[in-house]
């Protein structure tokens, strides 16, 4: 029993840590992508890396006209298609400040559903599953170790399940908040075409985009990109922002792919509840 007692109280610090190290359930903001209600995006030597080996050339095929519109246009469109989407792909990385470097890969949709994994570096990673109400989290060795100072080897491989009356797992579920997400980016209504230069065309992931970087005010560090998709849905395909020595930088993909998983399996499965009450599974 005092063993048991141990690891449910491990486990809860490891909620804890990844509530705190994530920024889920708190009053911190999330980064914002807006620069003066831009939202941002990567910049030409990520456009190279991110997708297609960055070929200068206009892609072919038939385009979607939002090369044809002015900046704010072009935006608003982006911003309309991205919002008017099901579900999508977030991935790439989130700097709070220097050396807190957030590493999110998740597929989300707008019920709140999600599947993907968030590293934090230096502190390890963890595997985060939602479907409605149920929760699934499986952290690393390395999560666990920071978050408990503890090995927690019998841990190994299992995953945490909760349902969103447990404020533990109700604070976790905020990282499949894909609403949330996407009010970060900002409100681009008030941008004026000249806080904007058209870059050139190229590829990312695969998609044939445009660059358009925000124009720097005198005094700001800020430096801002965004690619939007030149043929089907002119959707927001990446973002990069570099302010005060850090960068965020996050891909949009998968758009209206449905969050689809297979539950795992019962063997590797810790109820919090019945962790919380003392018992707990397994003979641990």
């Amino acid at each position: 029993m005092r063993r048991g007692t141990r690891t449910a109280a491990l486990v809860a610090a490891a909620l804890a840590g990844t509530v705190a190290l994530t920024g889920c359930g708190s009053d911190r903001e999330r980064p914002s992508f807006i620069g003066e209600g831009i939202p941002t995006d990567g910049g030409e030597q990520d456009e190279e890396d991110a997708g297609g080996g960055g070929d200068e050339d206009t892609p072919g095929g038939a385009g979607n006209g939002v090369t044809d519109l002015p900046p704010t246009e072009m935006i608003s469109r982006a911003m309309d298609a991205v919002t008017g989407a099901e579900s999508l792909r977030l991935s790439g990385t989130i700097e709070e400040s220097p050396g807190e470097l957030l590493e999110i890969d998740m597929l989300m949709d707008v019920q709140g559903d999600c599947a993907g994994t968030v590293a934090v570096e230096g502190e390890g990673s963890f595997e985060l599953l939602k479907r409605g109400n149920e929760l699934w989290y499986q952290p690393d060795a390395e999560f666990w170790r920071a978050a408990t100072g503890s090995d927690m080897t019998e841990l190994s491989g299992m995953y945490l399940y909760g349902t969103l009356d447990n404020p533990d797992a109700e604070g976790m579920a905020a990282m499949c908040d894909l609403e949330g997400f996407l009010d970060s980016f900002g409100d681009v209504d008030g941008m004026e075409s000249d806080e904007v230069s058209v870059g050139e065309e190229s590829t990312h992931l695969g998609v044939p985009v445009i660059a358009l970087h925000e124009v720097p005010q005198r005094g700001s560090s800020r430096e801002s990109t965004l690619l939007i998709a030149t043929e089907g849905e002119p959707y927001l395909m990446h973002m990069e922002q570099t302010e005060r020595g850090t960068t965020n930088a996050i891909s949009l993909s998968d758009f209206d792919v449905p969050v689809d998983f297979d539950e795992p399996p019962a063997r590797l499965v810790l109820d919090l509840e019945e962790l919380a009450n003392g018992g707990v599974p397994g003979g641990f």
